[in-house]
């Protein structure tokens, strides 16, 4: 991964200030938990958006909605609503392939940010595993492993620093009972 440059963190900064209030209350009274929401407010995201987005903020100011990148995914999954870049994962998984960030031309996609598409499994309490049958699709096709079955508690388990969002898993389940929902990115 490469180092991340003076311009990216002048546009950065640009973009990501304190307010006096803010910055009083944080001094004064505000407590640790309060601390971190506000300093995770800016980066969460308003829609899934492609592997490599910037952050949030640089996100919405950069992407110009040229559809380079709609262009560039082989698969069909980006589309332009509301004048930015989503990404839509309903009937192919992402390959995280790296293609729209290298038809990006605005900075809206790096190939220095880390491929995760902020998207998660939710398992359905109808998924069979769960359920106490035999089902495992979900679980091999993930490639990076953050899938697991807790039998004592027969529950679908999910180490969220491992997933990248990819949604393999989602197309993987014959019984549909996967949902991807966007998190928050650390």
């Amino acid at each position: 991964m490469a180092e991340k440059n003076e311009r990216y963190y002048q546009a950065f900064m640009q973009h990501n200030h304190v307010s006096r209030r803010g910055l009083l209350r944080g001094i004064f009274h505000a407590g640790q938990k309060a601390q971190q929401q506000i300093s995770r407010e800016p980066y969460r995201r308003n829609a899934p958006r492609p592997p490599q987005a910037v952050a949030e903020p640089l996100f919405l100011q950069n992407c110009t909605a040229c559809g380079d990148c709609v262009a560039a995914c082989p698969y069909g999954l980006i589309q332009i609503q509301d004048q930015k870049a989503v990404l839509e994962i309903e009937y192919c998984s992402c390959d995280l392939c790296g293609k729209c960030s290298d038809s990006c031309q605005s900075g809206a996609l790096s190939r220095e940010v880390r491929s995760d598409t902020g998207l998660r499994p939710h398992f359905h309490r109808l998924c069979l595993q769960q359920q106490g049958r035999n089902c495992a699709f979900c679980r091999q096709s993930c490639a990076q492993h953050a899938i697991t079955f807790d039998a004592g508690s027969q529950k679908m388990q999910l180490n969220t620093e491992l997933c990248n969002g990819c949604g393999e898993c989602k197309i993987r389940c014959p019984s549909h009972y996967i949902d991807l929902k966007l998190t928050a990115l650390g």
